[in-house]
């Protein structure tokens, strides 16, 4: 479908691009001085510099080039808030626009950045069109071809971030990855009004697409957010297991989910003795960060072994007995909500995907849930470390390098291939960047929008079978996510062109250690697990 769209969108498009040389250019979009890029790729956020990363953009899977992104401002006031960021063609030929920084192929906005709080957990999304698959608004490249060396400056609309938040990390698409601690800045912004359709047309249009010297910049037009459009500040949630549990924590909720394989004998609900020293682990818990005045909710479930009938019943038992234990250890000051849900929510895939069955994900699915809102004296978040942008990976060192194929996929050749470099991981506030390449070793061309490394134990993200671990504890930490409309839209970066044996920066947002861990392993799925992966 996405073919189809980029394809119908260029045919339609042939007539306007192709503009006369001799075309008058619009003065607001003259040849300049390109005042603002730093000097040097990757340079860290600093006193009035910039954050400058390159990577690969791809357009509709059909057309990736490299592009260097340099994040400018993040500017607050009281109606809006202003992501400016520049992007330079670094090929050698012009370059189509369409959805190369948007969210899908019909988003021919910058859409695709995101703002994320590190240390409020909320992932901020720009003002749409219709829903989170709308056209975003800002500036917009439709019918815009981004000529080699020409710094295309634009704007990305949000809604007002609070007034708490200093500093914000952008979110890029493409392989540019994350840019922690990016200063938000108090003070108002305007950027060139763009056609009343939304989008760049007839002489603007021909102005844009004007040949002009490689190091010039170009402000393109920006279209101001409608009335109703659509916006959102997403929770984020950060996963985590270990032995005895598995915790998801966000800025709303706290959930532990409690191993039913520990708390009950097979098929029982009565409590066995492990399972008193687990509820009372669970009862300090609560007492340390849950809100006093708001209720905390108890969900049975089980695995999708017997009957509905029996497991709706099993599970709605086992809920009860770990009610009764918390009483116990809390007192009766605090109010509980209690049910069961039988196999009808399961957290993994029960069968592999050859058909065998899955027990790993079996024991995932067979829990007792507490969920409840924490109090707001029990987010103690790490600091974060505004004004200090993570390097790329090409200047950070190697820690280790592994050869390794795809855990889910396969072409024509056989198990896709893949050289995996592990680069040093480093925190952004409440969370750990897990920082890696990917390198395509297969000799194909491979579908960067299919997943390689899936796990049905642990379905979701792209990184699905990779983990980071606390050698100390055990606990394992896998990638944070925001749902939107029902959906978890993970906090990692894919590769965004696996066409030739170029390595391919990537990352995944997991939930920080603690302060005092300095070194985590990296589990790697089908590369193997990879220890003292440093903390900078």
């Amino acid at each position: 479908m996405r073919i189809f769209t980029y394809r119908r969108a260029l045919l339609a498009l042939m007539p306007v691009l192709l503009v006369p040389t001799a075309c008058t250019a619009d003065p607001a979009t003259e040849a300049r001085p390109h005042a603002s890029a730093p000097a040097l790729p990757g340079a860290a956020v600093g006193a009035g510099t910039p954050a400058a990363r390159e990577g690969i953009f791809d357009v509709s899977r059909t057309n990736d080039a490299r592009f260097r992104v340099v994040v400018d401002a993040v500017l607050r006031d009281t109606a809006r808030t202003v992501l400016r960021v520049t992007v330079t063609n670094l090929e050698s030929t012009g370059q189509l626009g369409l959805d190369r920084f948007g969210d899908s192929g019909s988003d021919y906005s910058f859409g695709g950045f995101k703002l994320l709080d590190p240390v409020g957990g909320r992932l901020y999304h720009g003002y749409r069109e219709r829903g989170v698959d709308g056209l975003g608004f800002g500036s917009r490249l439709r019918g815009v071809t981004l000529q080699p060396g020409v710094h295309y400056s634009a704007v990305v609309y949000f809604p007002p971030l609070p007034a708490t938040v200093t500093a914000v990390t952008v979110l890029s698409p493409g392989t540019t990855g994350e840019f922690t601690g990016v200063p938000v800045t108090n003070g108002s912004h305007t950027a060139k009004p763009a056609a009343s359709d939304g989008a760049p047309a007839g002489q603007e249009l021909m102005a844009l697409n004007a040949p002009r010297p490689a190091g010039s910049v170009v402000e393109l037009p920006a279209v101001e957010p409608a009335a109703d459009a659509w916006s959102l500040a997403a929770a984020v949630y950060g996963p985590s297991a270990g032995v005895d549990r598995e915790t998801l924590t966000s800025a709303e909720q706290r959930s532990v989910a409690l191993r039913s394989d520990i708390l009950f004998p097979f098929g029982k609900a009565s409590l066995t003795a492990e399972a008193h020293t687990l509820i009372r682990s669970a009862a300090e818990d609560i007492a340390a960060r849950a809100a006093p005045d708001q209720a905390i909710t108890v969900v049975g479930h089980t695995d999708g072994i017997g009957s509905n009938t029996d497991n709706l019943a099993l599970s709605q038992r086992r809920a009860r007995s770990v009610v009764a234990a918390l009483r116990t250890a809390l007192g009766d000051d605090r109010r509980f909500t209690v049910t069961g849900k039988g196999e009808t929510e399961p957290l993994a895939d029960e069968r592999n995907a050859d058909g065998s069955d899955n027990p790993a994900g079996r024991a995932r699915n067979r829990r007792v849930e507490i969920s409840y809102p924490p109090a707001a004296t029990a987010v103690t978040p790490q600091p974060s470390a505004p004004g200090s942008a993570a390097p790329p990976a090409a200047e950070a060192p190697v820690v280790a390098e592994r050869d390794g194929t795809s855990d889910s996929r396969s072409d024509s050749a056989g198990p896709v291939r893949f050289h995996l470099t592990v680069r040093p991981f480093h925190r952004d506030g409440d969370y750990l960047v897990a920082v890696f390449d990917l390198t395509n070793t297969s000799g194909t061309k491979l579908d960067t929008h299919w997943g390689y490394f899936r796990s049905p134990t642990h379905p979701g993200p792209s990184y699905a079978s990779f983990a980071v671990v606390d050698p100390a504890t055990g606990t394992a930490y896998r990638t944070a996510y925001v749902t939107v409309d029902g959906v978890r839209r993970h906090l990692d970066g894919r590769p965004h062109s696996l066409t030739s044996a170029e390595p391919q920066r990537a990352y995944m947002y997991v939930p920080a250690p603690p302060a005092g861990v300095t070194a985590v392993t990296f589990d790697a799925g089908p590369f193997g697990k990879i220890e003292n992966v440093p903390i900078r």
